[in-house]
């Protein structure tokens, strides 16, 4: 396994090959016996990149900042499979809703290794959390009063971080953009102390530290610097208010992957280190403890280790305008080409020695106009029957998937060394009305 801490973000799975018959293989595994065992569409996950990503972030702050605790961001992808080889590599995971928290803690991540973000958690999912003495990331005002009034109703003690607004604009896409001073997360600067001093006498409530994040997709290693000496203030600030050093720091996540070959994402450990290096000086001018240091990656840790597989159903030519590939998937398991654009690259994985000479549309089944993966691709020549694979959708594909159409969601498959096993099952189509009354 490529463990090297200045390995580049690939596009596909670290184990992709292709085999004999021309058909790539995953984990050992041809592509077409993957749809023949557990149908399409299918997303598949590789183990062996899952934990080579992983390992991407636990080795380079292993060396430049060994306090450290490095939680997944559940958002991008969760199952309990998944969680459990996280787990496996020393990952904590953050979740941001009641859903989340209950898999995570059906998972084997043990409980102080859990947080839980969200801007507005209702009451029973506040409670939830204290329950289990999960560490909560404050968003606002309302919900701090809502901590408070439930500690008192409980008597438990709440283990909290505060989350603030760095206000850095990275260069992302608007809708994933988080540390911009008119978001909806977060504190405002001017607004930390009040909150501080609300609570700071009060014994049932722990401010362990401070949170920020400042979106995703984001390139440059520059706003993870500047993120270092804003959360650097903002902490001198609050220690001197609560009159202790704060233990924790979460700088949160956001580093951008590879999805095309024109995309040049930041090497993660050049990220880590020069962030680290960062808060150490920046921690030492001031002369502050340094805090354990919090990291939440989402997608680079599980993107690139997933791909979904479609067949292709009908093949629709318009002449002299284009020819489209109609799949037996689209919208419903992968939203966000309509959602904000994004861009993907594909494969026919049933013909992967064969040059692309043909450019087609690749459209999904579901009865939107709009739902549409890509509107133009050069693939090999495809006839029905033929498996279009799709790199890089481990994170944000099954996580936003929808019954739209009244579609069964796909199958998630896990593949290592040779073997596929099932992390969810596809749903049938009693599933899809288990819950209607007649």
């Amino acid at each position: 396994m490529n463990t090297s801490l200045n390995t580049p973000y690939t596009i596909q799975p670290v184990s992709l090959t292709t085999g004999p018959n021309g058909h790539y293989q995953i984990g050992g595994v041809d592509v077409a016996e993957l749809v023949r065992r557990h149908g399409s569409p299918l997303y598949v996950m590789d183990e062996q990149t899952i934990r080579s990503n992983c390992r991407s972030y636990i080795e380079p702050l292993r060396h430049v900042y060994p306090n450290h605790l490095v939680v997944f961001a559940a958002k991008a992808c969760m199952t309990v499979g998944l969680l459990n080889v996280l787990n496996e590599e020393g990952l904590g995971v953050d979740v941001v809703s009641g859903g989340e928290l209950y898999t995570a803690l059906k998972s084997n991540i043990p409980e102080p290794n859990i947080l839980f973000h969200g801007n507005n958690k209702s009451i029973d999912e506040l409670e939830m959390a204290l329950r289990h003495s999960i560490r909560i990331v404050v968003d606002n005002e309302q919900e701090l009063d809502n901590i408070v009034a439930l500690t008192d109703k409980l008597s438990v003690r709440a283990r909290i971080m505060l989350r603030t607004k760095p206000e850095i604009e990275a260069h992302t896409h608007d809708y994933i953009k988080t540390g911009q001073i008119d978001s909806k997360f977060g504190i405002e600067k001017d607004a930390l102390l009040p909150l501080v001093r609300k609570v700071k006498d009060n014994p049932r409530i722990h401010i362990l530290g401070l949170h920020s994040h400042i979106g995703s997709q984001i390139f440059d290693v520059e706003p993870y610097v500047d993120l270092a000496t804003i959360m650097a203030d903002h902490t001198e600030r609050i220690s001197k208010e609560l009159g202790r050093p704060l233990e924790e720091l979460n700088l949160g996540g956001g580093i951008g992957i590879k999805y095309t070959h024109s995309d040049d994402p930041p090497v993660v450990a050049d990220v880590l280190t020069a962030m680290a290096e960062k808060l150490v000086s920046e921690f030492s001018a001031r002369g502050l403890r340094l805090p354990k240091l919090i990291v939440e990656p989402g997608r680079s840790i599980v993107g690139n280790a997933g791909v979904t597989l479609y067949t292709v159903g009908a093949i629709k030519d318009i002449p002299g305008i284009k020819t489209y590939l109609f799949v037996d998937g689209g919208m419903s398991d992968n939203i966000r080409p309509m959602l904000y654009q994004a861009q993907y690259t594909y494969d026919v994985a049933t013909k992967a020695t064969q040059p692309g000479i043909k450019t087609y549309a690749l459209a999904g089944k579901f009865c939107e106009s709009g739902d549409v993966l890509t509107h133009s691709v050069t693939l090999p020549e495809t006839e029905v029957g033929d498996i279009v694979i799709v790199f890089d959708t481990g994170a944000y594909n099954y996580a936003m998937s929808s019954n739209y159409n009244r579609a069964p969601r796909p199958a998630m498959v896990v593949v290592n060394q040779g073997q596929s096993r099932v992390w969810v099952e596809r749903e049938t189509l009693d599933d899809l009305i288990r819950n209607d009354r007649f």
